[in-house]
Formats: structure tokens, sequence, C-alpha cells
């Protein structure tokens, strides 16, 4: 278990910084070969596209996160039936009946960090904009 959820981690982190490289490139509009940009992005240039329609670290939060939560619903549907057999095949052995406890509570665990990702955005654009952080509509949270 310990070494499936370093592997998901180590993942998690390319992945991002992956996205923020590629963030970073997009920002700029220069690329590591000194392209300031002003090549279009077309199929017969030597021009690095942006390949996201997001133009802001938020905008992919967001986009991840809306990608996340269909995804992570059907696998946590799956992990709620696995888990229900598990209590079925424990046979009323209480090792197994609390492996399959200790399996429940990461799944539910699990679902309500998925099921909250949203409100978190939502509850972050609106203290940041009425704290005058940033301007309203500023954070794309649909």
């Amino acid at each position: 278990m310990k070494k499936i959820f370093i592997n998901l981690v180590s993942i998690a982190l390319f992945a991002s910084i992956f996205v923020v490289s590629q963030l970073a490139v997009a920002s700029t509009g220069s690329t590591p070969t000194g392209n300031t940009g002003s090549t279009p992005c077309s199929s017969d240039s030597n021009a690095i596209c942006n390949p996201l329609k997001a133009t802001s670290v938020t905008a992919v939060l967001t986009d991840v996160v809306n990608i996340a939560i269909p995804i992570g619903a059907v696998i946590a549907v799956i992990m709620f039936v696995y888990v229900g057999f598990k209590f079925i095949f424990a046979q009323g052995k209480p090792e197994k009946i609390t492996d399959a406890w200790k399996w429940f509570a990461y799944v539910a665990i699990g679902t309500a960090i998925l099921l909250g990702a949203k409100v978190i955005i939502t509850i972050m654009e609106s203290t940041l904009t009425s704290a005058g952080v940033v301007q309203p509509g500023i954070l794309p949270t649909s």
C-alpha cells in the first residue's frame, strides 16, 4: 500500500512539473531554442505550440478537477463495490473485517476529497475575491 501511494505521488509530481513547464513556455512566448513566439503555430512551422487551451495555472487546475471528478466517481463506485465484496468474503473473521473497514475508510476519505476539490476551488475564489486579491471572475471555476 505504501509503494502504491509513493508511486501515485511521484506520478502526480512529475505531471505537475510538466504542466507548469508547459505553462511557463506558453506564458513567456519563448521556446528553448530562443524562438520569441512570432512564428505562428501551424503544421509547417517548427514552433512549439501550447497544447493546452488554458492560459493560466488556475485554468489548468480547474480543468484537471473537472476531468478528475467524473473519472474518480466511477473509480469510487467500483471501489465501494470491491469493499462490499471484502465484507462478504470476510465471513465473520475479525482480522478480515478489520481490513475491510480499513479499505472502506480509505475509499470514503478519497471520495470526500474528490468531491471536496470543486468546493475548495470555489471557496478559494470567493475568499480571494472578497479579500480584494483578485478581481471577480478572474478564476475560471466553471
